[in-house]
């Protein structure tokens, strides 16, 4: 349903399996000067990060992106 992309630096809680971006910039204004949660999973070659629960065009959503490791 779209694209988002931002930057800035980032914060692992390996306690609690949560990474907080701390978001410099970005594609949507709004999101500048923000911190973003992001659970994550780390399995063998792959990280994945899933966020909290959000309303997207009235319906519940959870964003999921997904990494692998390769060479």
């Amino acid at each position: 349903k779209g694209c988002i992309s931002y930057f800035g630096s980032y914060e692992v809680d390996h306690e609690n399996n949560f990474i907080i971006h701390r978001v410099e910039g970005s594609l949507f204004p709004n999101m500048e000067g923000t911190n973003q949660i992001r659970l994550f999973e780390l399995a063998g070659d792959r990280l994945r990060l899933t966020t909290p629960p959000f309303k997207l065009d009235g319906e519940q959503a959870i964003g999921i992106l997904q990494w692998k490791r390769i060479g």
